[in-house]
């Protein structure tokens, strides 16, 4: 079947109702940052899907931040700030049945109040850094904790690397694949009980 062509004039669509010209921000897993305010004592939470792993050795995890005013949607993120004078923050998982607390920290802003409490509006709660600053998530069942390393300048985005120096776990972790395209991983809990997550890596194809 022949290919379809669209230029991208790197254009930022106004709102969630007007289409991006080519298919360029597909979803991706969402996670959660969570960073230490040193001056109002107040953690902050930001929800965010453009992330990913960059690199093995060291284990590095790329964070995109948004500096930027385009839309409703698109403004400077309250958390910008934070990991500039914190230099390190904590990678939360999620799970679905976090759905609605992820949803609520991304309603609320840090930019627009600084004085907002996302760990105690979304009804979350915030668990000691062993080796950076900043709390993680403990309603997550994997929290990494990075600590910055560079800060790229991309444009719309500020990208923040941060090389893992730490994880928090809900359990022992026994099992993990993650080739197959249908992954998980499985943790044994105090209790002796196994806890396995699964996720999927792999555009699906739908008949019709």
């Amino acid at each position: 079947m022949a290919k379809v062509y669209t230029s991208h004039d790197r254009s930022v669509p106004k709102s969630f109702e007007e289409p991006f010209p080519t298919p360029g921000y597909l979803p991706v897993s969402a996670i959660m940052i969570s960073v230490a305010d040193p001056v109002t004592g107040i953690p902050n939470i930001m929800p965010a899907v453009g992330w990913g792993w960059l690199n093995r050795d060291p284990l590095i995890i790329g964070v995109a931040v948004n500096t930027k005013d385009y839309n409703k949607d698109y403004y400077p993120r309250g958390t910008h700030p934070l990991l500039i004078n914190c230099m390190d923050f904590a990678l939360n998982l999620p799970t679905e049945d976090l759905r609605d607390k992820v949803t609520r920290c991304g309603e609320l802003s840090r930019h627009k109040d600084p004085n907002v409490d996302k760990f105690k509006e979304a009804g979350l709660t915030a668990g000691p850094g062993r080796n950076i600053k900043s709390p993680h998530i403990l309603e997550c069942p994997i929290n990494y904790e990075c600590k910055v390393i560079a800060i790229y300048n991309m444009g719309s985005h500020d990208l923040f690397m941060g090389e893992v120096v730490g994880c928090f776990t809900d359990g022992e972790v026994v099992e993990c694949q993650t080739l197959q395209g249908c992954d998980h991983i499985t943790m044994r809990r105090n209790d002796g009980s196994l806890l396995t997550l699964e996720w999927n890596t792999l555009l699906r194809k739908k008949k019709g």
